[in-house]
């Protein structure tokens, strides 16, 4: 009987502290990355297109591109994965991605990234027959006035047609 009390007790004691905790400022919500897909046919090659996945960045938020090695600490590179209708002839390209370099506990590291808009290219050989290509867009976003990072895992189908 008196663990119940003293659990119950212990109970209201948090859930007063709650509404003392300060939410996330509406800019420091993670923002929702939405994006759209294209195809864009090769000149001279009949069966190789380039995709292009593009997004609108929230102000103030990154999203770091493909472009640069990861450290053992740090921002994640976005990864492109072919996984229907063709194969991936190249890494993927970050198209107008900016550089920078940081630091951290575990030194210094040089990334890329995108703010106001992104935009991936990935060169594919299509498979014969295909209608669409498919895959996933893996990558990671963050806020920087607070440091508040989110990973995203973006799949897509491009009809060929």
């Amino acid at each position: 009987m008196m663990r119940r009390r003293v659990s119950a007790a212990w109970s209201l004691c948090l859930l007063a502290t709650v509404p003392a905790a300060a939410p996330l400022r509406a800019q420091e919500e993670p923002g929702t990355l939405h994006w759209q897909e294209r195809v864009e046919r090769v000149a001279g090659a009949d069966d190789e297109v380039e995709l292009v996945l593009s997004a609108r960045v929230d102000e103030g938020w990154i999203v770091y591109a493909s472009d640069f090695e990861p450290g053992d600490f740090g921002p994640r590179p976005a990864r492109l994965a072919v996984q229907g209708g063709g194969q991936a002839l190249q890494p993927v390209r970050s198209d107008g991605a900016r550089s920078r370099t940081g630091s951290n506990f575990a030194g210094e590291y040089r990334y890329t990234y995108f703010d106001g808009s992104a935009t991936f290219r990935q060169r594919v050989r299509v498979a014969p027959g295909a209608r669409q290509v498919k895959g996933v867009l893996d990558g990671q976003s963050c806020f920087e006035a607070s440091g508040l990072c989110t990973l995203f895992h973006e799949p897509f189908a491009i009809a060929l047609e």
